[in-house]
């Protein structure tokens, strides 16, 4: 009895265990079908992701060719507004020497005017003493 008592007691030890291990199993199954659907989620948001940055990257490059295409008209601006100064300059320094030239020319007038009104001055004095002279 007591070796059937003994060999109940393994065969009931290997039973516990094998419902352990079957237990064991559906736990492991039950954790990778979530570990499963985890996975497709990440999965789904790492494809979300994906098309947003490709959108984003898309964007970016048309902005880019829009910031290009507009630097190229403002070059070109610059070079035509750079082009009408240097002309305007130059423009400029022309009529500064002819202003020049003028003053100098008015200045040359004005120094032959005080010559010939001193000179005239001296005359008109010389001609007063002739004439006080005569009345004497």
């Amino acid at each position: 009895m007591a070796a059937l008592r003994d060999e109940l007691a393994v065969r009931q030890g290997a039973l516990s265990a094998a419902e352990a291990a079957l237990a064991d199993r559906d736990a492991a199954a039950k954790e990778l079908e979530a570990a499963k659907a985890e996975a497709a989620a990440i999965k789904a948001d790492a494809v979300k992701a994906n098309g947003e940055a490709k959108s984003a990257n898309a964007a970016a490059k048309n902005r880019e060719a829009a910031v290009s295409v507009a630097e190229a008209a403002l070059a070109d601006k610059v070079k035509t507004v750079e082009a009408d100064l240097a002309v305007r300059l130059k423009a400029c320094e022309t009529l500064e020497a002819g202003q020049a030239k003028l003053t100098a020319d008015l200045a040359a007038r004005s120094a032959k005017l005080d010559e010939d009104s001193a000179a005239l001055d001296a005359r008109i004095k010389a001609f007063q003493q002739k004439v006080a002279n005569l009345s004497v």
